[in-house]
């Protein structure tokens, strides 16, 4: 699915912080819109935790490939670019709209960094690129946690996640 990104360490590395900044850019505007304080707080947890996966990719660039980061790709790794891109974000009306895609966001990230560290020949790059795997992957679970506690489903159970509304 994302081979064109793989081609080489350099675009990987690109697109996967256009990616960061994608997540940072979404889970700030939900911030922004919460009026829930633990939804807030949970949503402010996300964008700085996709901050700091920026700053983890930014550091692999200057490692494995060096010079000038240069420009990022018009498009990221995960779901949030084409909503971006169309305008759609503007036209999500509830929590659950929110969630699912920011749950789409969280799968399509962790399954990039998964096929890009079976992509690399590079150990210590591959072993990064799981870790960020994992970390979207534990973001999916949040936001499924979430989900269910919306949909009025409290017996959720492996995740301290508060429903993202009152």
């Amino acid at each position: 699915m994302y081979e064109e990104h793989f081609k080489d360490k350099a675009t990987l590395l690109r697109s996967a912080i256009k990616g960061e900044v994608d997540g940072y850019t979404f889970y700030n505007l939900l911030a922004e819109k919460s009026q829930n304080v633990d939804a807030k707080r949970r949503l402010e947890q996300l964008r700085d935790d996709e901050k700091r996966h920026k700053e983890t990719l930014v550091e692999l660039f200057e490692k494995y490939v060096g010079g000038d980061l240069g420009p990022l790709p018009d498009r990221g790794i995960d779901a949030l670019a084409t909503v971006f891109e169309a305008g759609k974000l503007k036209g999500l009306k509830s929590e659950m709209e929110y969630i699912a895609l920011a749950i789409e966001a969280e799968l399509a990230a962790a399954r990039f960094y998964k096929d890009g560290a079976r992509a690399v020949d590079d150990p210590e790059f591959g072993k990064i690129l799981m870790q960020l795997s994992d970390e979207e992957a534990s973001h999916y679970d949040i936001l499924m946690a979430e989900k269910e506690a919306l949909a009025g489903n409290y017996y959720w159970f492996g995740t301290d996640a508060a429903p993202m509304e009152d």
